[in-house]
């Protein structure tokens, strides 16, 4: 960008003041020099007799001259627009793409997207000032783009970032948006994770073939025959074009760590299986290293080990497969089944499980209750209500985190008053405001639902084993981990700050409900409101990431280990500095005829 740059009235306005410098440097006259001559009258008639018109015309010529290398001097340096900046100028349409693997790192350092601007920048100080520029980007972090002035598009350009999150595509404006269709179009890409780019359009690609492997999948898995014995699912994929070893190392609290040395095929993927019982609760880190790897953001992943290994539950029932059934699914529950009649309080038991019952006192465990009827240490119960409509329910709570209730069918629940001064809270509430579901959070946790699972359609929600697993975490106080990709995420936590493993804050933005926070590396993040907290585990964990050779644009061709890059583009000659160099030649013209006497 020239910060010199003139509008062409601006440009005619300094190129005339230098002209009229020029013309008026040419009437300042030097002081006369005396001579003595026999007789001056003799000479002076002479004189304008025989020179007059001759040097008239040599003054103008050398006016002439000296007023068109001032002409080209000032409009090379000022390089005034071509094109008028009202309708009917030059148009055109940049897209960048910032999709993840143009965060990948060429053989000279930096990185595609670095190589991507520059090369943005290039083609828009190309363009003369009156180009109307609509820049736009495949993850859409220009929500509304429209066309706008050269040095605004490359202002903004400077504002965007390789992002991930979405599916990365290219935009491109409606055809009759003030002649969109007739604009030139370029795309600079690396071409691996955009598809469908224009026919007309020129493609800028900054592709270059190199090595790299990622983590792909990463997940905690306890045995099914020993919950106490958890493994460690991870698969690598490598995205190079040659087989490669790879370092593979997961660290806990503690200093606790296993790693393992693998040998990975070209584009190729390999999974394995660590032991991480020893390990203590909390985060888990899988790091891989690799030589002349290309891409960071899938070298690590995060995976939440919980405190407590083994949850004991207790159910309490007459008999309900789909309850029985659910809890024996979750992974870290031993469950422990029994009547009523045979019930009793034990301290081995974790979380107590009744099913159309509820005890005469108060389990010293925490509990989850469905249907349970009477009793002293329970809100008062005025009825029943017959196909109660649900109304609301608080989205913002743990045990409702993910989980969406909007086809939820209850068809007879208990009428019952939930006591706020006791600490109590409506979970779910029916039309009027008649809960359906209540907490309990003071002293030993407790969640009660007013229906039955044989009376409503909750069991048979996909969701339903997830509330279960929010259920047990919240009543044995294991925090809520939250898995997520990178990219912008919606909190359910209104005014939530987002604080990373560092103790840096991330900046959040309020909306109607919740929080909007944009999580650019992988890592333990924890969102924090007045109400809840949560944990965030933001991992990358996608094929199409790691394989960053994938170009549509330029096949990947390694020979040995070195890439063959293509050609480098012709150069092609400003003409700014072609109107200098014709200005040096009209110099030289002047000081070759001022020799010659032609201007003397």
């Amino acid at each position: 960008m020239n910060p010199l740059a003139l509008s062409a009235t601006a440009a005619t306005v300094a190129a005339l003041l230098g002209v009229a410098l020029v013309f008026l440097l040419y009437l300042l006259k030097p002081p006369l020099r005396r001579f003595l001559v026999p007789s001056s009258l003799i000479w002076e008639r002479v004189l304008k007799q025989t020179h007059a018109g001759k040097d008239r015309l040599r003054w103008w010529l050398s006016v002439l001259l000296a007023a068109l290398i001032a002409v080209a001097i000032v409009v090379a340096v000022v390089r005034p627009e071509l094109i008028p900046t009202a309708t009917g100028g030059t148009k055109l349409l940049l897209v960048m793409d910032n999709s993840p693997t143009m965060a990948t790192r060429a053989t000279d350092g930096a990185t595609r997207w670095d190589h991507g601007v520059a090369r943005a920048r290039e083609v828009l100080q190309a363009q003369s000032a009156g180009t109307r520029v609509w820049l736009a980007d495949t993850m859409r972090q220009i929500a509304t783009p429209g066309f706008e002035d050269r040095d605004s598009a490359i202002e903004r350009l400077a504002t965007l970032h390789v992002a991930h999150g979405g599916t990365p595509r290219v935009p491109l404006p409606p055809a009759g948006d003030g002649g969109a269709g007739e604009a030139q179009i370029v795309v600079v890409s690396d071409g691996v994770q955009i598809t469908e780019v224009p026919r007309a359009a020129r493609i800028e690609s900054v592709f270059e073939p190199v090595q790299n492997a990622g983590i792909t999948a990463f997940e905690l898995r306890p045995l099914p025959a020993n919950p106490r014995r958890v493994q460690a699912f991870v698969e690598i994929t490598n995205g190079g074009g040659s087989t490669k070893e790879v370092a593979l190392a997961l660290t806990g609290l503690g200093g606790r760590s296993v790693a393992r040395r693998l040998e990975i095929p070209a584009n190729d993927s390999r999974a394995e299986l660590l032991d991480v019982s020893d390990f203590d609760g909390g985060p888990i880190r899988a790091s891989l290293v690799m030589a002349g790897d290309g891409l960071a953001d899938d070298d690590n992943a995060y995976a939440w080990l919980p405190l407590r290994r083994v949850i004991r539950v207790g159910l309490v029932s007459e008999g309900s497969p789909w309850l029985e059934k659910a809890l024996r699914a979750q992974p870290r529950v031993i469950l422990d089944v029994t009547t009523p009649a045979r019930y009793a309080d034990r301290r081995d038991v974790d979380v107590w499980v009744f099913d159309r019952h509820a005890p005469r006192m108060p389990p010293a465990a925490p509990s989850l209750l469905f249907y349970p009827g009477k009793a002293g240490w329970l809100p008062a119960q005025t009825g029943e209500l017959e196909n109660p409509l649900v109304a609301g329910w608080d989205a913002g709570h743990p045990l409702l985190e993910s989980i969406s209730l909007k086809d939820l069918i209850v068809e007879r629940a208990q009428r019952t008053v939930a006591r706020k001064e006791g600490g109590d809270a409506v979970l779910i509430a029916a039309a009027g405001g008649q809960p359906l579901a209540w907490v309990h959070e003071q002293g030993t946790r407790r969640v009660s639902f007013g229906f039955s699972l044989e009376h409503s359609n909750f069991a048979l929600h996909a969701a339903f084993p997830q509330f279960l697993n929010n259920a047990l975490n919240w009543m044995v106080s294991e925090p809520i981990l939250v898995k997520a990709g990178l990219g912008t995420m919606e909190l359910p936590l209104a005014d939530a700050h987002v604080i990373a493993a560092d103790g840096s804050e991330l900046a959040a933005n309020a909306i109607p409900g919740g929080s909007l926070v944009e999580i650019r590396e992988p890592g333990f993040y924890t969102a924090v409101s007045a109400q809840q907290r949560l944990r965030i585990a933001a991992n990358v964990l996608d094929r199409g990431t790691t394989q960053i050779n994938k170009s549509s644009f330029e096949p990947m061709v390694v020979q040995g280990h070195a890439p063959v890059r293509s050609p480098p583009p012709p150069l092609r000659p400003d003409p700014w500095l072609l109107l200098l160099l014709a200005a040096l030649g009209l110099l030289a013209f002047e000081w070759w005829s001022w020799n010659r006497r032609v201007t003397l």
